[in-house]
């Protein structure tokens, strides 16, 4: 990876190092100085904006939950098939992106999707190609998260299959993250994609993921613009042709006129014309522990905040956890272990848990890579991706960030099916090799604390009817 263009360039001129507060923009001309984060003036709206006049599908809000536990959806374990119609597709909408929790933070309404995003940013939207599914009239369809609602705003595509299309809006989380928020697109299109895949899984549908696809051509499909929005990734609901040729233009919507030139510049240098394959189905795990419904489990996920560093897991919550989280994941990843049962402390490769690479007590070294984040130290333990630059280019570097938050997410979801909690961490990028014992060229790509909660998360809310929370404020360094 060239490390003075495109996404290499955005890498390292995003990446964090113990002399500059992470909020504090490198003195580079190439990275926008003008842009104060976090000004309550410049917050842009948690969704896209559609003029009134196009039509408009409300989604059933009695969802059909098909029962399934969340432990065997993300085991990979085969399911009755269901069929896909209006509201099989809305119950897959809603757990990835639908609104499951509410805020009042400083002034601001704030919409708490079913899937995780860091400072709760959810720089995403999400795209409903359909093909054939009773209830909804084939086209292309934002879905309005607000209102559980389809918005077409296009004419039906060509191809077979259903495909859902998650786009990033780069200012929605620069504006706290800068363009160091550009990894968080994909860090969350990954958290989101475990879930829409668990859910689609769950009713027998096999959810085929798409992360090299013609750019310009989704684009196209879906009205954006290639600079305030650009697509992420596809994610097809069966087999066959995904659904992704367009047949007419697309209502573009409105977005705030905010570019991060640097995130623009990461993004087109991965730029493809090109379709592939999608990722191949991987085996099933033969282990499969007993667990609530996927969507009681989604509901009750949420980002933890506090965790109980007195308090340790069983080895089976880190094995079969991670386990499940790298089902078909070649990004590698490691272990340290805090405070798991029959597991000395220290750092391990994954899946090697017999002999750590550091033994000891790494609670003090996690918290101060993870920039006085008390949950890297009171985590039970901290799972953490990463990969060597060398070995990527434009687009696979886009695509390993995806995994990462992929494995993040399915993470999540295990955790609280299992009774533990998790939480995405970032991290000083700098320190990470040293931390691993790798060449200087390792990239970090994100981290996620496993534990024992401090505080039980409150169950979201269905379609159209959220549960008001009151946010919880994470503990830093030791506080």
């Amino acid at each position: 990876m060239d490390l003075d263009s495109g996404a290499g360039l955005l890498h390292r001129l995003t990446s964090y190092v113990p002399s500059r507060e992470w909020d504090v923009p490198l003195d580079d001309p190439r990275v926008r100085r003008d842009l104060v984060p976090n000004d309550p003036q410049t917050l842009p709206p948690p969704t896209k904006g559609y003029p009134e006049g196009l039509p408009v599908v409300a989604l059933p809000r009695d969802l059909p939950d098909p029962g399934v536990p969340a432990t065997a959806a993300l085991a990979g374990v085969a399911c009755p098939a269901r069929p896909l119609d209006a509201a099989q597709l809305g119950r897959v909408l809603f757990l990835g992106a639908g609104v499951v929790r509410t805020a009042e933070r400083n002034g601001h309404r704030v919409l708490y999707r079913a899937s995780g995003s860091a400072g709760a940013r959810f720089p995403l939207e999400v795209y409903a190609s359909t093909r054939g599914v009773a209830g909804i009239p084939d086209g292309v369809h934002w879905y309005d998260p607000r209102h559980h609602a389809l918005v077409q705003v296009a004419p039906a595509a060509l191809g077979a299959a259903t495909t859902l299309v998650v786009t990033g809006v780069p200012w929605r989380t620069g504006w706290r993250y800068a363009e160091r928020g550009w990894r968080h697109l994909y860090w969350d299109a990954g958290t989101l994609l475990s879930q829409l895949s668990a859910a689609t899984a769950s009713a027998g549908v096999p959810p085929r993921l798409r992360t090299l696809f013609p750019d310009a051509t989704v684009r196209q499909l879906v009205g954006a613009d290639g600079v305030h929005e650009y697509p992420l990734a596809l994610l097809s609901l069966g087999d066959g042709e995904p659904a992704i040729r367009p047949t007419g233009p697309a209502a573009p919507g409105e977005l705030p006129p905010v570019e991060l030139p640097l995130c623009t510049a990461a993004q087109r240098a991965g730029e493809r014309d090109a379709s592939a394959t999608p990722w191949p189905d991987a085996a099933a795990l033969a282990d499969v522990p007993p667990s609530d419904p996927l969507d009681e489990v989604v509901r009750r996920r949420g980002s933890q905040r506090r965790m109980n560093r007195s308090r340790t897991l069983p080895r089976p919550l880190l094995e079969w956890p991670v386990a499940a989280a790298l089902r078909g994941v070649d990004v590698p990843h490691w272990v340290a272990v805090h405070g798991v049962d029959d597991t000395a402390p220290g750092l391990y490769r994954w899946p090697d848990l017999s002999t750590p690479l550091r033994a000891g007590n790494l609670r003090d070294e996690l918290l101060r890579i993870c920039l006085d984040q008390s949950l890297a130290a009171d985590a039970a333990y901290v799972v953490i991706a990463a990969a060597r630059l060398s070995a990527l280019d434009d687009r696979s570097y886009r695509e390993a960030q995806l995994a990462a938050g992929l494995v993040e997410g399915r993470l999540h979801l295990a955790a609280y099916a299992l009774g533990a909690s998790a939480s995405g961490m970032t991290f000083l990028d700098s320190e990470v090799p040293g931390l691993l014992g790798e060449p200087e060229d390792l990239a970090a790509l994100l981290f996620t604390c496993v534990g024992v909660p401090k505080y039980p998360s409150r169950a979201g809310g269905g379609p159209g009817n959220p549960v008001e929370v009151r946010p919880v404020a994470p503990r830093h360094n030791g506080s």
